[in-house]
């Protein structure tokens, strides 16, 4: 049962339920299910890790767009700005 709800959790990219998962894993009494186990839980480690480089570009872009923004605003007079 744990193990279907991983393959569910892995296959729809869930990271929340896959971190729910986790927290709730069972012990494993055949060696085949600890083999399935230890696949699934390789391939959910793939996956965060991708999630991860996904995010961080994705951070990585809207810094840049927000650097570009700020430079290409032009500066707001001040009330201060006195001209002789």
């Amino acid at each position: 049962m744990w193990l279907t709800k991983l393959k569910t959790a892995l296959v729809l990219e869930e990271i929340d339920q896959i971190s729910s998962l986790l927290d709730e894993m069972p012990s494993f009494t055949s060696l085949a299910e600890m083999e399935e186990a230890n696949y699934l839980l390789s391939q959910t480690k793939t996956l965060i890790e991708r999630n991860k480089i996904e995010t961080a570009h994705t951070l990585q872009q809207l810094k840049n767009t927000i650097d570009f923004l700020k430079s290409t605003q032009i500066e707001p007079s001040s009330s201060l700005n006195l001209k002789f």
